[in-house]
């Protein structure tokens, strides 16, 4: 039924709100989803689920199929799998239709704990290296109100200077943003000239929580562990990377992104049913923060087939 009467418009399992880093509050989220014509829906928001009451509520309001659990959170990875170039904590994305959320509690004190003792302040500490101003903040502060990332390193253009450098900063390294864009989007401009692997201002996003914890969380949870866009710019995961996934019996792909290519369709279609894995995908939506749009509907190479509402629905565990 669920299927039958919510797979005829685009999908779209990979979404976040302004409870992380994205620029719509899950109602207004919803709306606009609806409005692209998204009729299946998940929240994703990093590391904390403050925002899914409102987002079940707005889907119920919209008639829009909401996943009713979902959030996006890392795991370290072995160095055995790893190259320099690699994201050492990659994405995962937890789903779940009738999940319990008490041990997700587990997960977040680990979190919050590495954010505030190791992330924020060597973050910090080195954007004032390369040059910007950083006010003296709160770090427990800044941690313990759970948004993600943390809000300093949102808001840190806002300081007189620090856009102006951040535009002449993501110009000399990188020609995908034109300073128009940066200055209407500098957030997007930081992630990819300061926080990205490589980036003078990268640091590991997390440590002491591994993908058989995540995997032992998932299943307390009676949630559905999910590899997050192996794919497109943010991903682009390593066959050893993905195989590691897969030898610890991760069960579930995105195997759509915003920024996929055709091949990357393909493979991850394939890896899929070679794995037999459980088949989800997504936009990353950011809201005006960022390029992608709700359900991919500028990108119809890289929208959801729509037989995967249906495989979700059934291997998500009740």
């Amino acid at each position: 039924m669920i299927a039958e009467k919510y797979s005829a418009g685009l999908l779209d399992f990979h979404t976040h709100s302004t409870y992380s880093d994205g620029g719509d509050a899950p109602k207004e989220l919803v709306r606009r989803a609806k409005e692209k014509g998204v009729t299946a829906l998940a929240l994703t928001d990093h590391h904390n689920i403050r925002g899914l009451y409102e987002f079940n509520e707005a889907c119920k309001i919209y008639d829009v199929f909401g996943i009713p659990f979902g959030t996006e959170i890392s795991a370290e990875l072995p160095s055995s799998v790893l190259t320099p170039a690699d994201n050492e904590a990659p994405d995962l994305v937890l789903l779940g239709m009738n999940p319990k959320v008490a041990p997700f509690k587990r997960y977040q004190d680990i979190y919050f704990n590495y954010m505030e003792t190791v992330f924020l302040p060597e973050t910090l500490r080195k954007l004032r290296q390369e040059g910007f101003d950083i006010p003296d903040i709160d770090i427990h502060a800044q941690c313990a109100n759970m948004h993600c990332p943390p809000d300093v390193l949102m808001d840190f253009v806002n300081y007189p200077g620090n856009l102006d450098k951040l535009v002449r900063y993501t110009r000399e390294r990188t020609s995908k943003f034109s300073e128009e864009e940066i200055r209407k989007k500098p957030f997007g401009a930081a992630v990819f000239s300061l926080y990205s692997v490589g980036c003078p201002a990268y640091v590991q996003r997390m440590a002491g929580f591994s993908v058989d914890n995540a995997l032992q969380l998932a299943e307390e949870m009676r949630c559905k562990l999910v590899i997050a866009h192996p794919g497109g710019d943010f991903g682009a995961l390593t066959p050893k990377i993905l195989n590691h996934y897969f030898d610890k019996g991760v069960s579930a792909i995105e195997v759509r992104n915003y920024y996929n290519s055709q091949a990357q369709n393909v493979l991850f279609d394939e890896l899929a049913k070679q794995h037999n894995l459980t088949r989800s995908g997504g936009s990353d939506y950011h809201g005006d923060l960022k390029k992608q749009q709700l359900g991919m509907a500028d990108r119809p190479q890289n929208q959801l087939p729509k037989q995967i509402l249906e495989q979700l629905v059934d291997n998500l565990p009740n």
